[in-house]
């Protein structure tokens, strides 16, 4: 086993798989929605994509243009994508027509929330139920009171730009990565429709970095504010507590007593508090068996999420590095959500271009597959 797990660490096929994986998920969404335009023939912008995502494969270890790339040219990025995503916050003037419902379930949701009222018995204009965790809800607060829900997606690209400019050393590498996230067609989409999926992931990936790089010594130096931020985090997306099981487990595991139970106490009491503002307006408690959201958001089924779990439990005590956990995180939420998108085909058929058809699900991983390729290709760079 660790002969196979050392070759997904160090073999050059590494950079390949995950490159391939930001690649698939974002020509996914380029020839699904690229087709319902006509202003540019879809086998032109197929043909550009392509052109452009191998270019920037190629020239990740390019010495010119490591030279040539400067901390300002990244902070210009930065700026200029943070200007074009607050833009693209505000280009749908009447999202009804388009039949988008992401951004009234979040306004409604929020809204309800904060007055006291049940979230999850309540229907969209589209006919939807919310299935909103508390945690993500915290997180869309301060957008919702700014009085768009689509900053949001503008904070979680600018966390995730910080983190990438405090890991990482290189320009290079940290121009590629905020790079590649601001030209995402997946991340553009949800900047658009003003959803809030891959920022879940976002602000996922971001903490693990974070945390790294504040406390790498000793993960649990400050045990309560853990705890709060793991119970905070694991209330936004029930996929995203993959990534911090990788991420965590085997610390904890070894970690002295008196940490384990202030960690465990501090996200207990935080998760218990938020869903109890979810769950108190509720009629009764069998109203919220009915209309709850780890049943309107589970991904995928039970039997599907227990063999990914137990994945994501085995692998954390393979991690030897950081980029141990973004590699296995990568692969693992890519294929927890493509095992979603496989199971929903096979029951109900929708067709690629069908609406209902879950794309946005395998951009999950999108974040991590960026920060794994980062890192990867840091050890290439490193290696010569």
């Amino acid at each position: 086993m660790n002969k196979i797990l050392t070759h997904i660490r160090e073999g050059r096929t590494n950079s390949l798989m995950l490159f391939a994986v930001y690649f698939v998920i974002n020509f996914l969404f380029l020839t699904k929605y690229g087709i319902r335009q006509s202003a540019v023939p879809l086998s032109i912008l197929v043909v550009a994509f392509a052109a452009l995502h191998v270019s920037i494969f190629f020239l990740r270890k390019n010495q010119w243009v490591k030279r040539m790339l400067s901390i300002k040219l990244v902070y210009f990025l930065t700026g200029s994508f943070t200007v074009l995503y607050i833009i693209l916050c505000h280009i749908l003037k009447d999202p009804y027509q388009m039949n988008i419902d992401r951004w009234q379930t979040m306004n409604f949701s929020v809204e309800y929330w904060i007055h006291g009222k049940y979230i999850y018995d309540a229907r969209n204009f589209m006919g939807n139920l919310s299935s909103y965790l508390p945690g993500q809800l915290l997180l869309a607060l301060p957008a919702y009171l700014l009085g768009n829900v689509g900053y949001l997606q503008v904070a979680a690209f600018l966390l995730f730009s910080y983190v990438i400019l405090l890991e990482f050393k290189s320009n290079l590498i940290r121009f590629t990565a905020i790079f590649l996230l601001g030209i995402s067609l997946a991340y553009i989409y949800e900047a658009v429709c003003k959803s809030d999926f891959i920022s879940s992931f976002i602000f996922a990936a971001a903490f693990i970095l974070f945390w790294h790089s504040r406390f790498k010594e000793n993960y649990f130096q400050k045990p309560v504010l853990l705890g709060i931020c793991l119970g905070i985090l694991c209330l936004t997306r029930s996929v995203a507590v993959i990534p911090l099981i990788i991420f965590l487990l085997k610390p904890f595991w070894v970690t002295k007593t008196t940490n384990k139970i202030k960690v465990a106490s501090a996200f207990l009491l935080t998760v218990g508090v938020l869903l109890f503002t979810v769950f108190f307006p509720a009629k009764n408690l069998g109203y919220i068996v009915q209309y709850n959201p780890l049943t309107l958001q589970g991904q995928s089924n039970k039997l599907v999420m227990f063999i990914f779990l137990v994945a994501s439990i085995f692998s954390s005590f393979y991690v030897r590095k950081i980029s141990d956990v973004f590699y296995f995180s990568a692969y693992l939420v890519f294929f927890t959500m493509l095992s979603f998108v496989v199971e929903k085909y096979l029951l109900f058929g929708f067709g690629f271009q069908n609406n209902l058809f879950s794309t946005t699900y395998l951009a999950a991983c999108l974040p991590f597959s960026i920060i794994a390729y980062c890192f990867s290709v840091q050890r290439e760079v490193e290696g010569i």
